[in-house]
């Protein structure tokens, strides 16, 4: 068992690195710099020709960026979003968030007509600006700005979506978080959050995990009448958004977004699918190693035998420290650095969200929400956070316009970290123990490529059906859900039309077809492990790869360190290679009789 020690760094976050807090004068300060320097660019450039000759427009495109770069380190709105994620109930904090989302909205808006005018240049006019050597910075910005020309509304309506989005899309999102993160579960004598429920179930006994899992679910289910009304308010806002815009399909926004090719990506999607048999195999096994022959849902995520030692997060930070280091010291500073200055919310508590991600923008501080159980999966998790962390501090070396990346290219840097976390996990583990532990990776992946694809589908098959009938009670979304946790589940898993509210605290759904791009990310970040596995050398092929930010295309980024995307069999070589674990896995139970711990 870990040694407890005491922590010499905070545990919470220190949101005084952004603002000391809601009275603080300098918020009100911040945004109006933000609307008057909008307001003179607007001014400057609404009535001016600059798109006239590539000359014109690099010089307005310089003078934009550096409005931009010069208000990268304010963000009143970063701020409350992230005090909310950890204050939900706090009312005077919602309220002012949504004051200065409408200004602020408002204030944006005067500056839609820019990207507007460039995605209007006439299409036989394209080669010419991109031939042209003054906006050579400025192609791949120009690339993206033209390939989503055809979607673009008028100015007039693009505002209106602006401001729409908050009252029909955020609005209803915040609601439902906010209703959940309420939320108390009984458990033993006591309550705990249903953030800690959720997150801890998978380590309970059988007994204890069943009995979680259903007050889990009568929770949710007495809660459904807001996440009915949610889910249907904010598809439909899409469907009216997707059709006024032109996108056939309801997942075209999305992969265009994310620069990634929508012919792949539904090759992709199809070529998993069909690969199903690989989880069904899994999920097979796995009933036999926890001596069932058929599990219920919350048995999905049940060990198979006991990792005994407990990860204290002093513990974790030691282990995710000496991977980091393991590719690069710099990585490691990096971690200290936060954990010094108070950006990791690391436990679970009453309020704060459920889960775990990394926050950045532009040059304020990044920071990373945990909800820490002492458990293995805690220690990846870390690892995973701060590789997106690590992500977009090296991707602050492109000039301000390409600092930020594509999601595809984030789940790349995160499952990649992730994965070398696990390395590291793993030479501390005993014979029987690293069972446990491939079992558990195995376990990872499939949730992370075969439950994503089918969430994926999921999801294509609520937007649709709701596109065509209007709107769908919430049980008929739960056996929705119920339906696509099956098909990549087998037959081993008994799932029940109930359990498919798990579509409630899910909130990945809520950032439509975001899921694919954890599919992806973990194929290719495979990939990536395997050559700095193969030759610590690479490791300056992972740094180009992260610091390339959005200057290139997902796609081109990974090509350019070796990786060729483009190619299906690449995705299907990454599933064999599951394949081959389940293999190993089998073999190693028989070899050693594996008997649950």
């Amino acid at each position: 068992m870990a040694r407890k020690t005491k922590t010499p760094y905070k545990t919470k976050w220190n949101l005084n690195l952004l603002y000391t807090g809601l009275n603080n004068p300098r918020i009100e300060r911040d945004v109006r710099t933000i609307e008057r320097e909008y307001d003179n660019f607007a001014k400057i450039y609404r009535n001016k020709d600059f798109t006239k000759t590539p000359k014109n427009l690099a010089k307005a495109l310089a003078s934009k960026e550096k409005i931009s770069q010069g208000l990268s380190k304010i963000d009143p709105e970063f701020y409350f979003s992230r005090l909310l994620d950890i204050e939900s109930q706090n009312e005077k904090a919602r309220a002012l968030l949504t004051k200065i989302d409408e200004r602020l909205t408002e204030a944006s808006n005067k500056l839609e007509f820019f990207h507007l005018r460039i995605a209007n240049i006439p299409k036989e006019k394209h080669g010419k600006y991109l031939k042209a050597s003054e906006l050579k910075p400025y192609k791949y910005l120009l690339e993206n700005i033209f390939r989503t020309a055809k979607y673009n509304l008028s100015e007039k309506e693009e505002q209106l979506v602006s401001l729409l989005g908050q009252t029909s899309y955020s609005m209803w999102v915040d609601s439902q978080e906010k209703l959940l993160s309420k939320q108390m579960i009984k458990f033993g004598k006591g309550m705990i959050p249903i953030s800690k429920a959720m997150s801890i179930i998978s380590e309970l006994p059988k007994a204890k995990r069943i009995a979680l899992h259903k007050e889990i679910i009568q929770t949710l289910e007495s809660i459904n009448h807001l996440a009915e009304a949610e889910i249907n308010a904010i598809v439909n806002f899409k469907k009216v958004m997707d059709k006024r815009r032109g996108f056939k399909k309801p997942y075209s926004a999305t992969i265009l977004s994310y620069e990634n090719d929508e012919k792949e990506v539904e090759a992709l999607v199809s070529m998993i699918t069909k690969k199903f048999s690989i989880s069904h195999r899994f999920y097979k096994l796995h009933a036999k190693l926890i001596g069932e022959k058929r599990i219920t849902l919350p048995d999905r995520g049940a060990p198979i035998g006991k990792i005994k030692r407990k990860f204290d997060f002093a513990n974790t930070v030691e282990i995710v420290r000496s991977a980091l280091g393991d590719v690069d010291g710099s990585y490691s500073d990096i971690l200290d650095r936060y954990l010094k200055n108070g950006q990791i919310d690391v436990y679970p508590y009453k309020g704060k969200q459920s889960g775990g991600y990394c926050a950045k923008s532009g040059d304020l501080p990044t920071f990373i929400l945990l909800n820490h159980t002492d458990d293995l999966r805690s220690v990846e998790t870390l690892g995973h956070e701060i590789g997106h962390a690590i992500h977009g501090e090296l991707a602050k070396t492109q000039p301000h316009r390409y600092r930020g990346f594509s999601t595809s290219t984030a789940e790349v840097a995160s499952t990649f970290f992730e994965q070398v976390t696990q390395s590291k996990i793993e030479e501390k583990l005993n014979n029987e123990e690293k069972i446990i532990f491939l079992h558990n990776k195995i376990m990872g992946d499939i949730a992370t490529i075969f439950r994503q694809i089918a969430l994926f589908n999921f999801e294509d098959e609520l937007h649709e059906r709701i596109r065509k009938e209007g709107q769908l009670s919430g049980i008929q979304v739960a056996k929705l859900l119920a339906k696509h946790l099956r098909s990549y589940l087998g037959a081993s898993v008994e799932v029940t039309d109930r359990d498919g509210y798990g579509f409630i605290p899910w909130s990945h759904i809520r950032y439509f077809f975001y899921v694919y791009s954890y599919a992806y990310g973990q194929i290719v970040s495979k990939a990536l492990f395997e050559m700095w596995n193969e030759n610590k050398n690479t490791a300056k092929k992972i740094e180009r790869f992260l610091k390339a930010g959005r200057s290139m295309s997902p796609k081109n980024i990974f090509k350019s360190i070796g990786i060729n995307v483009s190619d299906p069999k690449f995705f299907e070589f990454g599933l064999k290679n599951i394949e081959k674990d389940i293999d190993k896995l089998e073999k190693l139970t028989r070899k050693m009789k594996f008997k649950i711990a």
